[in-house]
């Protein structure tokens, strides 16, 4: 008679608490793309589920915030005799960790981490080896993406804050050209026209800034500096 038990498995997926919802969703796509046969899954603010299937083989996989992190712990249902096999490894590497100087918790800490690079590698078996991979390539790769988007967001902050700088520059110039100007009597109508709209783009602009929509800030003081070039333009003919 064969008897299935439960084999746990757990991972500390670092800084991704913020992004729970999309691991969640990361991990889903992770599994179809893997040919892995989803059973069920649910999902709500405190915890997420995941049921999985391969051949005799079922993973039950719990996701929960705690922090900054997600813990993902995840269970797989297999025979006594190759429950039994790990037992007596993990017991090997629990003791081996005492007789070499580390305290119970020490060990115990040594062998949970050390049990989720045996599902890793393969000696748990394929469906432990499969959801190991997917829950830390998809905690990898979403770090990966986070860090690019954080990149990018960081070159448009850069960009938009050169422009605006220069934007600035320019609108200030041109305002004490034309209050020169209007003293001597000249019509400066149409360049004052462009330079107060400039303005008010340069400060929907910052509006947009700090509120880090760093594109939408961008396309406007683009804008606003294309007035400016206007500006100029028609001032040179004045003069």
């Amino acid at each position: 008679m064969i008897i299935i038990v439960d084999m746990k498995y757990t991972y500390r997926a670092t800084g991704l608490a913020r992004y729970y919802t999309g691991y969640f969703e990361a991990l889903i796509n992770k599994f179809t793309e893997m040919g892995v046969g989803i059973v069920s899954k649910s999902f709500n603010p405190r915890e997420a589920n995941i049921k999985v299937k391969h051949e005799s083989e079922v993973a039950i996989i719990k996701l929960n915030p705690q922090g900054d992190d997600i813990i993902v712990s995840f269970d797989v249902h297999k025979t006594l005799e190759h429950r039994s096999l790990e037992v007596a490894k993990t017991g090997l590497r629990f003791f081996s960790t005492i007789l070499t100087g580390g305290s119970p918790v020490d060990a115990t800490i040594y062998t949970i981490e050390d049990s989720f690079n045996y599902a890793l590698s393969g000696q748990g078996g394929y469906l432990a080896s499969t959801v190991a991979n997917a829950i830390k390539d998809t905690a990898e790769e979403l770090k990966h993406k986070i860090e690019e988007r954080i990149g990018r967001e960081e070159e448009k902050r850069e960009e938009a804050e050169s422009l605006a700088s220069s934007v600035k520059s320019r609108i200030l110039t041109l305002e004490e050209e034309l209050d020169i100007l209007k003293d001597e009597g000249k019509n400066v109508s149409k360049v004052a026209a462009r330079v107060e709209r400039a303005r008010q783009l340069y400060e929907d602009a910052m509006l947009d800034f700090n509120a880090q929509k760093y594109t939408d800030a961008i396309a406007k003081l683009e804008a606003a500096s294309r007035l400016l070039d206007r500006a100029e333009s028609l001032l040179s003919e004045i003069y």
